[in-house]
């Protein structure tokens, strides 16, 4: 614990970065009216409408599934950005290269605006931020680049396969860490496919009664500086300096 926290990371290993929200909402067929509602605002950016798997899956069977009452049914999607639209979830993705968290925090806080003023959202569940990074510095991947030391029945998992998930609690924050190894994963855009350690950390922050589209806004940097301290955390210093670490200027 206690590492310096980078301001970037000249051999950035993410992957994806997402923000999502979960509501509830007394109207019928949201994601039937949100997409309609959102797409002008956000067409310059977002022009591309692609209609999703889970589109087609009957509303009764949806909202009785608890696996299927989040997953999104239309995706808005522009670059390496998309929107995508649920009957009680929207989420905000950035793929590799990332635009870094003052343009991304800047897109989640039109979304946020966006859809608060539809006016079609009752009561807030939670918020998150969701960081998947992949670590590629040792061929054949292992668990040395983590904070971190496995040991079953006398066996040292290292090099090993692995598939790890926990949950950490800080405060009012969730983080949901899992770790895979070795993880492949294709990007698109980019050629290859790329072999690592898979760090996911899902950061989420229950909405109480009370609160409301204001508190999101208060609380999303917070979110994110708890998620990236997390993440420095879970590095050891050896990896944190291979993936090229830039500081702001007289931190020591």
């Amino acid at each position: 614990m206690g590492n310096k926290i980078p301001i970037r990371l000249r051999k950035e290993p993410l992957i994806e970065a997402v923000w999502e929200i979960r509501f509830t909402s007394t109207k019928p067929s949201v994601v039937d009216l949100l997409p309609g509602i959102m797409f002008p605002a956000l067409k310059d950016k977002y022009p591309n409408i692609v209609r999703l798997p889970a589109a087609d899956i009957p509303a009764p069977i949806v909202e009785h599934d608890p696996k299927l009452r989040y997953v999104p049914k239309i995706r808005l999607e522009g670059g390496n950005q998309a929107v995508q639209i649920g009957e009680h979830v929207v989420s905000l993705s950035c793929r590799r290269p990332y635009s870094g968290w003052k343009t991304f925090s800047k897109g989640i806080r039109t979304v946020i605006t966006i859809i608060r003023d539809t006016g079609l959202i009752d009561r807030l569940k939670r918020f998150s931020l969701k960081y998947i990074d992949l670590i590629e510095l040792n061929q054949p991947p292992s668990l040395s680049c983590l904070n971190l030391e496995i040991k079953m029945g006398g066996y040292k998992i290292d090099t090993r396969p692995v598939q790890l998930r926990t949950e950490i609690k800080e405060g009012d924050i969730i983080h949901i860490i899992q770790i895979v190894s070795p993880a492949e994963a294709s990007i698109p855009g980019e050629s290859g496919r790329f072999l690592g350690v898979l760090l996911d950390i899902d950061s989420i922050r229950p909405m109480k009664e009370n609160e409301s589209w204001p508190d999101v806004e208060s609380h999303l940097d917070d979110v994110h500086l708890s998620s990236k301290k997390m993440f420095f955390d879970l590095l050891t210093p050896e990896t944190i300096a291979k993936l090229e670490p830039e500081y702001e200027e007289g931190q020591s």
